[in-house]
């Protein structure tokens, strides 16, 4: 790990320490591996939130964080410890097989974190007697629960003392507090982010070229994934979407098994993930290189629904109003064509919102949403959000003229809320009608 990132690491950490306060201990648990089929695991993937606080990617650890110190293994004389890594002990047969491991010694000059133990000494933390020194215990309730192996052995008894536990001590999940941080992203995570993008960006100018009818929709995914891989991305920051025709009316559609037919439009939603933070482009394109007059009046209100919201996104704005801006230009823009008789049922075909936080998580785990005493609706300066307007009108769309069925339209770009307003991270990506049909042609 490189010097800037043990600093935002750190910084996380220590930012962290201070929202829960010194009569608070937090205890969080990395991921674990999980089973697939008989002796085959799932790819690890580290918790996001274990990730923002430690940047560590091995299984079978844990976080202690301690803002007013505590004494390490309890019992013992020793340092007053803010922070320690519990990590898997090192074992050269079973890295033989799966690879090296940090080791306990190594956590302080690799990690940057006060202290290093192997993971069985958590054991010695996770007693009521330790824990009921503290007002408050945070931990991430939601993701402990589904640990498996070594660490599953290590929680049960805390599992079964919990109701011990919190008669005396405040248990609280972490989520919610992470996501409150998570919500405004530092410079680092803005570089992660751009580079993802960068990444997504290059990867659809050259599966664009090979775009065509009779294609399949899975070779148009892995065309696209292999160009991920190849400039850089470890891997997708979500399933990708590739919908031919009707299949773009599904919002989550990931079969991606249909041959693409010329006269079609071809929806792809996906994004390269970098450093474990996400990008997300959604561009619809005809699968011959040419719209139709019809697929082209859908795909235009589309994108001035796009860029109106994306102009107006500055500090001090609400999501939900852009939301509704969304909603409002894309019923306008049927509603003037003939499409739409009465605007009010824009959302029987808009369906989805415009768009979500975007970072670690490509539906970012932070809070959106306006609380009694807090509003988490209002824009501010390091917010990356997407804004994804769309029109979607599967066969059947009751009202809607029978030649605009089996049409689904959506435009996304991600923004990143800046002090002056808004700055679009994927503004390389082609969106014009008339410059995606020059490039396809070309």
């Amino acid at each position: 790990m490189n010097k800037e990132e043990k600093q935002f690491h750190a910084s996380r950490r220590k930012e962290f320490s201070r929202l829960i306060g010194k009569d608070s201990i937090a205890i969080i648990f990395g991921s674990t591996h999980k089973n697939k089929s008989y002796d085959a695991d799932f790819p690890f993937k580290q918790f996001k939130n274990f990730h923002y606080l430690t940047g560590f990617i091995e299984a079978n650890s844990a976080l202690m964080i301690a803002p007013a110190g505590i004494n390490l293994p309890p019992g013992k004389k020793g340092n007053n410890i803010f922070e320690a890594l519990y990590v898997m002990k090192k074992d050269p047969l079973m890295e033989t097989w799966n690879g090296k491991r940090l080791g306990f010694e190594k956590v302080k000059p690799e990690l940057g974190i006060d202290i290093g133990f192997e993971n069985e000494l958590l054991r010695l933390i996770l007693f009521p007697k330790f824990l009921n020194k503290f007002r408050k215990l945070y931990i991430n309730f939601g993701e402990m629960i589904n640990l498996t192996g070594e660490m599953k052995k290590i929680l049960t008894f805390f599992m079964e003392s919990l109701n011990i536990v919190a008669s005396n001590t405040e248990v609280i999940d972490v989520s919610y507090l992470l996501g409150k941080m998570r919500a405004v992203k530092t410079e680092f995570e803005i570089k992660q982010i751009k580079r993802a993008c960068e990444i997504s960006i290059k990867s659809y100018d050259e599966t664009l070229k090979i775009i065509k009818p009779g294609l399949n929709e899975s070779q148009v995914q892995a065309n696209l994934e292999f160009n991920y891989k190849n400039n850089g991305s470890k891997e997708n920051a979500y399933p990708p979407i590739v919908a031919g025709g009707e299949n773009a009316c599904v919002l989550h559609y990931d079969s991606n098994d249909q041959v693409l037919k010329n006269g079609d439009l071809l929806l792809i939603d996906s994004g390269a993930e970098y450093n474990y933070y996400c990008s997300d482009i959604t561009r619809t394109f005809p699968v011959n290189g040419k719209f139709t007059k019809l697929q082209k009046l859908i795909y235009e209100i589309v994108l001035k629904a796009n860029e109106e919201c994306i102009k107006k996104i500055k500090p001090g704005i609400k999501f939900s109003e852009i939301h509704k801006l969304s909603d409002d230009v894309l019923a306008k823009g049927l509603n003037n064509a003939g499409v739409l008789k009465d605007k009010m049922d824009i959302k029987k075909y808009s369906v989805h919102g415009v768009g979500h936080h975007l970072g670690l998580d490509t539906h970012d785990a932070v809070s959106s949403s306006r609380k009694l005493k807090e509003d988490n609706d209002t824009l501010v300066p390091g917010n990356v959000l997407t804004i994804e307007p769309g029109l979607y009108f599967p066969a059947g769309s009751k009202g809607i003229p029978k030649e605009f069925w089996n049409t689904g339209v959506r435009i996304e770009d991600d923004i990143l809320v800046t002090n002056n307003g808004g700055e679009n991270l994927t503004r390389g990506m082609i969106k014009e009608a008339g410059e995606i049909e020059t490039a396809m042609r070309n």
